[in-house]
């Protein structure tokens, strides 16, 4: 019989950004951080561009703040993360070595190691025509199970969730800048729980919330299980922790008594191709 991890603790960090002050959106980030490690996290996750938060009106000024895998933000958390012993989510844009510029979410371990980045797949708004997007679809075997990525408009799309899926992801995570404008708080609830159940797997998300500059963002941090409850959330203003339990054998539970992984047709798909 296949061992899993002992169901562990992940903690979702929704805070709001200073736009532009890595500093102080780093400062604040390792305050939670710090909390979420001592209350017994062993995954804390960030939203979209923490450190230098996220105005979608001003996407040039978010580009031209962009480090690579050696800038500070990755290294002060990877510093972070081998110092508390816990794996951490931090999203960040990264800039290539010929400029080009990417929306990205880092992976570090409890060493401290990064075990590898995903670039957002579906820019949206001026991110389509100045952000380079990204194409893969990784899935990290990790200590704490096999994780996947999508950074905030990805998750409208059921393609890239259950291409992790697949690919063997048991646990999604969802680090986002989703406005609270419109209808966009309900399709946030909505795209959540149906990732989860459509690929019998853990989705957690975590938001941005309150105002950013002329944005507002819908905060609404939130974990499902792999049938699609609501386990724990967020409001919609304040800043704070979420905290919740993965458990990987129930992922192994509910994907042995649920086909629907196995039950697909891909031949009758090609049209999703085109």
């Amino acid at each position: 019989m296949e061992q899993y991890p002992v169901p562990y603790q992940v903690a979702m960090i929704q805070m709001a950004s200073d736009f532009l002050n890595r500093k102080e959106n780093l400062a604040k980030a390792e305050g939670y951080i710090r909390t979420a490690a001592a209350n017994g996290a062993k995954l804390i996750c960030l939203p979209e561009s923490f450190d230098v938060g996220y105005i979608s009106t001003r996407i040039p000024e978010m580009m031209a703040a962009a480090e690579n895998e050696q800038g500070e933000t990755v290294l002060f958390m990877k510093a972070l993360a081998k110092e508390l012993g816990v794996h951490i989510l931090a999203p960040a844009f990264w800039k290539s070595q010929d400029g080009a510029v990417e929306n990205r979410a880092y992976l570090i371990d409890d060493e401290g190691t990064l075990l590898g980045s995903y670039a957002k797949t579906h820019p949206v708004g001026d991110e389509r025509t100045l952000l380079q997007r990204g194409t893969q679809y990784p899935v990290f075997d990790t200590k704490l199970g096999k994780i996947g990525i999508t950074i905030c408009y990805d998750v409208c799309f059921p393609e890239t969730s259950r291409l992790l899926a697949l690919n063997g992801a048991e646990i999604l995570l969802v680090p986002a800048a989703w406005r609270g404008n419109f209808y966009f708080k309900e399709w946030w609830d909505i795209n959540l729980c149906c990732r989860a159940i459509d690929n019998l797997m853990y989705v957690a998300a975590v938001n941005m919330c309150g105002p950013t500059g002329d944005q507002y963002f819908a905060g609404k941090s939130q974990i499902c299980s792999p049938i699609g409850e609501l386990m724990a959330s967020c409001g919609v203003e304040e800043e704070g922790i979420l905290y919740g339990t993965i458990d990987l054998a129930r992922v192994a539970k509910e994907r042995e008594f649920n086909t629907v992984l196995i039950d697909r047709h891909p031949e009758d798909y090609d049209a999703l191709t085109k």
